[in-house]
């Protein structure tokens, strides 16, 4: 039983330390600059920002979108669902101090069936005017060769969409920590290690970049606007018609402050999301998070003494391995990142486990109803 658990944990611990050496490596090549060359003529393309509401770095995000070395000509859409929402005067300001930069503001009601953000990427593309089409949140931090890392890989035909993690910064409190440390296991340590090994678990919505062509041959975002996590159902799509997702750069959010409520959401939302889209793997996400417990559980049910110290060693690996998570994505250890890492396996499986009678989602202001495949019943 002894032998059986070291050989269990020796390839869970490998797997943890392979997706912190794999952040780190791509943390470094993110912050390196990649220099335009010659051979790669770098085409024109329409960049779309869905907004929703004033997010509290909206000006500094946003002189990182807009003040990009590219040298192909940048049409910007900020899409918006009404002609009053706080950040128009913002991206009015910016516009008006930068007459020469192409910038378009629109607002457009949301669609019935789709997403709030899903809506105002749909009313974003109807004006595109660019066979190159990257679309950002307004909540992330880019370098000055964003454009360039993310629309130079859709030279290649093969490629579908480009794509990035988000790395989350920021906060003291127990809930904002919370969320900053789920978001960084959910996207980077997982969903952009998974995928770069080839793995089919979708794309995130934060950032990516597309074709057009490529958008139309998959049906339109109206095919995936009406579900919970969109950006997971293009991407499985995208990998059953055979194209390459590439892995682009992280982009940062920072964060100061965040609710309880805003963290339980994203959870339930995430947990809706894999056991509606990805059920098949769901029981491999409840094992990844929950093997260690199950270990020390069997362990004092044994009353085996050898057994239960290794299973605290492997809970103390996994803390370990928690805080080396802060240091990569460039986080200050706090003392309470100390029971971060445990709390978060516990809190996942009881999400992943709990069945949701009447599953529904708030975020940004919009509640969701959630039906059978992770589509949009009702929105309130």
């Amino acid at each position: 039983m002894i032998y059986l658990a070291l050989a269990i944990g020796a390839c869970f611990c490998t797997y943890w330390v392979a997706q912190v050496v794999f952040v780190w490596q791509h943390v470094r090549w993110t912050r390196r600059l990649l220099p335009p060359e010659a051979k790669h003529a770098e085409p024109p393309i329409s960049f779309i920002h869905p907004i929703k509401d004033l997010d509290p770095d909206l000006e500094e995000n946003l002189a990182g979108c807009m003040a990009q070395d590219y040298q192909g000509a940048v049409q910007h859409i900020f899409s918006f669902q009404v002609p009053d929402d706080p950040a128009i005067p913002v991206i009015e300001r910016w516009k008006t101090a930068h007459p020469r930069q192409d910038i378009t503001i629109i607002a457009n009601p949301r669609q019935k069936g789709l997403s709030g953000k899903s809506s105002n990427m749909v009313c974003g593309l109807r004006i595109a005017r660019h066979e190159m089409v990257l679309f950002a949140d307004s909540d992330v931090r880019v370098r000055p060769d964003f454009i360039r890392k993310m629309i130079r890989p859709l030279l290649d035909p093969k490629a579908g969409v480009t794509t990035c993690g988000q790395i989350n910064l920021g906060g003291r409190r127990f809930w904002t920590r919370f969320f900053t440390f789920l978001q960084n296991c959910e996207t980077d340590f997982n969903w952009a290690f998974l995928t770069r090994l080839g793995m089919d678990v979708g794309i995130t919505g934060a950032a990516f970049a597309m074709r057009r062509s490529v958008i139309a041959e998959v049906g339109g975002l109206e095919r995936f606007g009406g579900s919970l996590l969109e950006d997971m159902f293009l991407g499985n799509l995208l990998y059953q018609k055979g194209y390459r997702i590439v892995l682009g750069p992280f982009v940062e959010c920072h964060v100061d402050e965040l609710r309880r409520e805003k963290s339980i959401n994203y959870a339930k939302r995430l947990a809706i999301g894999i056991k509606t889209h990805i059920a098949v793997e769901a029981p491999l996400f409840v094992v990844m998070l929950g093997w260690h417990w199950a270990l020390l559980v069997a362990a004092l049910a044994l009353e085996n003494t050898g057994l239960v110290l290794i299973a605290l060693g492997f809970l103390a690996f996994r803390t370990a391995q928690g805080l080396a998570q802060r240091v990569v994505t460039g986080n200050r250890i706090l003392p309470i990142d100390l029971v971060m890492p445990l709390f978060f396996d516990v809190f996942g499986i009881f999400f992943l486990l709990y069945p949701f009678s009447e599953p529904t989602v708030t975020w940004r202001g919009i509640t969701y109803r959630i039906r059978a495949g992770g589509y949009i019943d009702e929105v309130s």
